[in-house]
């Protein structure tokens, strides 16, 4: 009987022995994911600091075209702006004397020549358009007729 139960001790020892073998080897495996996780978690925390940097790059490149847009901006409003008082002075000193300034009649002139040219232009490309939307439709009608069964001839 004292065999039997020391045999028992045995297997029990034997047993606790490879259930502390089976704790520490998942508590091995454990520590080593986690630690892959660790790792993992740093190169995450890595790239996003990369695309912050990215975007913070990309931010900054489109807040300066934007001001160098406003910048342009404010320019052509200033020389609106001063083309505009000219313009206006020019306009009271011709309403207060009657005298026709040349230079300005000069440019009036060329722009008219300018807008006739382009009116006569307008005017063929149009009459062209025409020409071919009639054609267009004159054939379409030619093949609905033969379609219909009649004969067409063109002379």
């Amino acid at each position: 009987m004292a065999e039997k139960q020391a045999a028992a001790e045995a297997t029990e020892a034997g047993s606790v022995t490879q259930q502390d073998q089976a704790f520490l080897d998942e508590m091995e495996r454990l520590l080593d994911e986690n630690d892959d996780l660790k790792c993992e978690i740093e190169e995450m925390r890595a790239e996003m600091d990369e695309m912050r940097d990215t975007f913070y790059e990309e931010d900054t490149c489109q807040l300066q075209e934007m001001r160098r847009e406003l910048e342009r901006a404010n320019k052509n409003c200033r020389i609106l702006q001063y083309r505009l008082r000219k313009a206006e002075r020019k306009r009271l000193r011709y309403a207060q004397t009657g005298e026709v300034d040349e230079e300005l009649l000069r440019s009036l002139e060329q722009d008219l020549k300018v807008a006739k040219d382009v009116s006569v232009r307008l005017h063929h490309e149009l009459e062209k358009v025409e020409e071919k939307q009639e054609a267009n439709i004159l054939g379409r009608k030619i093949v609905e007729l033969e379609v219909r069964g009649y004969r067409v001839n063109i002379l």
